[in-house]
């Protein structure tokens, strides 16, 4: 499994939040990392970095986030059709959760899961290992739009509220049809940050896009994403837009936490993401599949 990475002191944590807000390249990896090994907190037993999908689920129950962000894992695997002699790959698979919830549910060949965070995948090692999927579940510190993996290589590419921070979203779609074999499926959900279209969402935007980690590429409407899978080959098997089901019942949940649960992080990170609770998101459920 390998040593867990060494935490920064908070004198170095300090100055490394200016540092990265200010950066010209947005820096997930290092955004994560200093987020911790929780990265929500107040979200529960399980490390968990995804917004949930509500269905059934009050925002104020008891394991809320975590039985929504398994829910949106179910909506994600489920659409990709994962059977047993499955190759798996989880792009930005933050602390292995649903990487070990795809492994423990549908029992594919193997699932590798792929992050930039050291924090996030020492931990992502540790949760398989102790589900004692060690042998059919691995992890690669490594960016999604440069694989080391081979062509035509995995039957599944999953990615859960991920892809807005790719570094292009567009070499990720690159990717994922280089390394699925063909008839191979794409499922994901993620974040989409439109062009800001008033004055204050101008100012607000600029914030969500370096709190957190979002590559100013990435900022483009709905239906221009999913014209940009179909650019990378993929044939659209399903699309809908879920912000409802997603944005507003988890902001509804983070309102319920008390504020001193988020005292762990830097100042300047909190206050930078106060307009990512404001902005006016879409969220996007798709499934593709690579041609025969």
């Amino acid at each position: 499994m390998g040593p867990s990475p060494d935490k920064p002191g908070w004198f170095a944590r300090t100055l490394a939040w200016p540092r990265l807000f200010f950066s010209r390249r947005p820096d997930p990896g290092t955004l994560y990392d200093l987020r911790g090994d929780r990265a929500i907190e107040g979200a529960g037993e399980i490390p968990l970095v995804n917004m949930g999908y509500w269905v059934g689920i009050a925002p104020k129950g008891r394991n809320a986030l975590q039985n929504a962000c398994y829910a949106l894992f179910e909506l994600v695997a489920g659409g990709a059709r994962i059977v047993g002699t499955d190759v798996v790959l989880d792009a930005g698979c933050g602390f292995g959760t649903n990487a070990v919830f795809v492994a423990q549910t549908y029992g594919p060949a193997r699932v590798t899961g792929v992050n930039v965070s050291d924090v996030q995948l020492a931990t992502a090692r540790r949760r398989a290992q102790e589900a004692g999927l060690a042998d059919r579940v691995d992890f690669i510190l490594a960016s999604v739009t440069r694989l080391p993996l081979a062509d035509e290589s995995v039957d599944v590419v999953l990615s859960v509220e991920a892809a807005f921070h790719f570094d292009t979203r567009e070499a990720f779609f690159a990717e994922a049809f280089r390394v699925l074999r063909k008839g191979g499926r794409l499922s994901l959900v993620d974040l989409i940050v439109p062009p800001a279209k008033k004055p204050w969402q101008r100012v607000a935007m600029y914030f969500v896009l370096r709190s957190q980690a979002v590559p100013e590429a990435n900022v483009y409407e709905l239906g221009e994403f999913v014209g940009r899978v179909r650019a990378a080959g993929f044939d659209v098997v399903a699309e809908e837009n879920i912000i409802d089901r997603v944005f507003p019942p988890f902001r509804r949940w983070i309102l319920t936490r008390p504020p001193w649960v988020q005292l762990r992080y830097d100042l300047l990170y909190l206050l930078s993401s106060i307009p990512y609770l404001i902005y006016p998101f879409d969220y996007v459920r798709l499934v593709a599949r690579k041609p025969d």
